[in-house]
C-alpha cells in the first residue's frame, strides 16, 4: 500500500571491494547461466552478502566470520572479497557449488559440515555470526543461540534476517507461497505444507516469528542493538534485519 522506506545500511551502508565484480561474475555464471535458475532470492544471493557484509562492517570492521546455514556459498563468498574478513560457513549437507565457487575464484572459504547446536570451533573464535534466512528452520533455536554465543568473543555480533509472521498475514508464505499459511499454528503449518508435498528435510519450518521480542527470547544472553526495518509500520511487527551483540 505504501512505498517502503530507505535505509541507511540496508540500502547505502556498503561499497564494492575490488573482488566483487569477480565473485559476482563468477557466482551469476555458475547459479544463474550454468543451473538455469530464475529465483530472484537466488540470483541475488551475492549482492546480499554485499549488503550484509556492509551492515556487519558497521558494527565490527574486522576479523572472522561464521555463516550458519550458508547454503550455496553466496554470502560466504561475499565476505571473503574483503581483505578484512577470513570467512567461514557452517551446513548439515554438503554443497557442490562451494567447491565449483571457491575453485573459479581462489577465494579462502571454509565450509564445515556440522550441527549448528554443537559447533567444531573454540570459543571465542568469531567477531560476527551471520543467520540470514535460518533461525525459523531451527528445531532447537535456543541451543543455537547457546553455541553462538560461545563461539563469539566478547561484544561480538550476530546478525538474524528471518521472515516477519504479519508481512505475510494476507500473502502466499515465504517458503511454500501458501496464502494465509502463517495464520495457523506453527503444527499445522508443517501438517499443512506436508499435505502439499513439502515433506522433505529442508521443507522443515519451526515457526515464522511474529515480534522482535520472539526473537529476542531466543537471543536472551545477546543484547538487542538494533532493529533494522524499511518498513512504515512498527519495527517489532515488521522488520528486515536484527542485530545482537554478545554481552560482556
Amino acid at each position: 500500500m505504501f512505498p517502503r522506506l530507505s535505509h541507511r545500511l540496508l540500502d547505502k551502508g556498503w561499497t564494492p571491494v575490488q573482488l566483487d565484480a569477480g565473485y559476482s561474475a563468477v557466482y551469476a555464471e555458475l547459479i544463474g547461466n550454468r543451473d538455469g535458475h530464475t529465483d530472484p532470492f537466488i540470483r541475488q544471493r551475492y549482492v546480499e552478502g554485499q549488503r550484509w557484509r556492509g551492515v556487519v562492517e558497521h558494527y565490527r570492521a574486522s576479523g572472522q566470520v561464521l555463516d550458519l546455514g550458508a547454503g550455496d556459498g553466496a554470502v560466504e563468498l561475499a565476505f571473503a572479497a574483503s581483505q578484512h574478513w577470513k570467512s567461514f560457513s557452517v551446513e548439515t549437507e554438503w554443497n557442490e557449488r562451494v567447491r565449483e565457487l571457491r575453485g573459479a575464484t581462489g577465494a579462502s572459504i571454509r565450509r564445515v559440515i556440522a550441527d549448528a547446536a554443537h559447533l567444531p570451533f573454540r570459543a571465542d573464535m568469531f567477531q560476527a555470526v551471520t543467520l540470514l534466512e535460518t533461525v525459523e528452520h531451527l528445531r532447537h533455536p535456543r541451543e543455537v543461540a547457546a553455541e553462538i554465543r560461545r563461539v563469539l568473543d566478547a561484544g561480538g555480533v550476530l546478525l538474524v534476517t528471518t521472515p516477519p509472521r504479519w508481512r505475510y498475514a494476507l500473502r502466499p508464505d515465504p517458503h511454500f507461497a501458501i496464502r494465509g499459511l502463517v495464520l495457523l499454528p506453527p503444527s499445522l503449518q508443517r501438517r499443512f505444507a506436508a499435505a502439499r508435498g513439502y515433506t522433505r528435510a529442508d521443507h522443515y519450518v519451526d515457526r515464522i516469528y511474529s515480534s522482535t521480542a520472539q526473537l529476542a527470547d531466543v537471543f536472551r544472553d545477546f543484547a538487542l542493538r538494533d532493529v533494522l526495518s524499511r518498513s512504515r509500520a512498527p519495527r517489532r511487527w515488521f522488520w528486515d534485519a536484527l542485530v545482537f551483540q554478545k554481552k560482556g
